[in-house]
């Protein structure tokens, strides 16, 4: 299966699994509201930093230093990146587990007791994939 059609299948079977109220909307009648805008990106995301003079795709590091609230959101986030930008995401995981495991992204976990540790961890691993860049989980979704 190529890469694309894998991340079409995260996004494919993709649920948050929480059912929506929806008696408000069908049984109630719509409130006129002013049409909604865009939403500016405020880090659009640079090329040059996506490229891999391989051929490959390139992968990029996802830092999760935090229990997700909803995983579900951000393995929709990097499954789109991915197809769009051509990049295989590779989650580094400073917490026990992530939750991103379920989707089928490769999931790297963080060791050490300190700081220091954590960090020579992450550089480690940093140099293993040979990561373009590594976002922060919270700002992956400012990406747009």
């Amino acid at each position: 299966m190529s890469l694309d059609q894998s991340y079409l299948s995260v996004l494919a079977n993709l649920s948050a699994a929480q059912p929506l109220d929806l008696d408000a909307l069908v049984f109630d009648p719509p409130a006129d509201q002013p049409a909604s805008t865009f939403p500016v990106a405020t880090v659009p995301p640079a090329p040059a930093l996506w490229g891999d003079p391989s051929g490959r795709p390139s992968r990029i590091g996802v830092r999760v230093t935090a229990m997700l609230d909803r995983p579900d959101r951000l393995a929709a986030h990097l499954a789109a990146v991915s197809i769009e930008r051509s990049v295989f995401p590779i989650v580094l995981s400073h917490v026990g587990s992530s939750g991103m495991e379920r989707f089928g992204f490769r999931v790297e976990h963080i060791a050490g007791t300190s700081d220091a540790d954590r960090f020579a961890c992450e550089d480690q691993l940093k140099r293993f994939w040979n990561l373009a860049i590594i976002i922060d989980a919270q700002d992956v979704g400012r990406l747009g």
